[in-house]
């Protein structure tokens, strides 16, 4: 079976433990985490959400789904394929300060952080093809310096 590229958005208590023993399922059932966003939703604690992206077949990621929901603190899990159009992703780049921008402005958005004369910080948003594509364009021009990505949903 082929590894596939998944987000799990999990809703979960806003509370201590709570992403060691969602980040344990995978780690314990040999699957590396791309990414990890945590977000609490209230001021209560009483609702929280986590998002993780990971490479899985199409089976082990069902086998994940339920054994994360089965969690006293998790509540709901949902389960996307990577390129689901419903995901949007977030990257923070660092590039040379000359460095020409990979952009289709019809699927991705593009906002400068900072900028010296050496380097530039972006902030890059759109859909997960859409970043991942202008990412692959940098890394090729071999001017992508640093990065750090997410995938998000509501």
């Amino acid at each position: 079976m082929t590894e596939q590229r998944w987000v799990f958005v999990v809703r979960a208590l806003d509370k201590p433990g709570t992403l060691a023993a969602a980040a344990a399922v995978f780690s314990q059932r040999g699957v590396s985490l791309e990414s990890i966003l945590g977000s609490g939703i209230s001021s209560t604690g009483a609702d929280g959400r986590l998002v993780f992206s990971l490479r899985a077949t199409a089976r082990k990621q069902a086998l994940l789904q339920r054994v994360v929901g089965r969690l006293a603190a998790v509540s709901q899990v949902e389960v996307y394929a990577y390129d689901d159009l419903r995901l949007r992703a977030i990257a923070v780049v660092r590039t040379a300060a000359t460095t020409p921008l990979p952009l289709d402005a019809a699927e991705a958005r593009l906002e400068t952080i900072s900028r010296t004369e050496q380097e530039r910080i972006l902030l890059l948003t759109g859909s997960t093809t859409a970043v991942e594509s202008a990412l692959g364009i940098l890394r090729e021009q071999g001017s992508l310096c640093d990065v750090v990505t997410a995938a998000i949903a509501i």
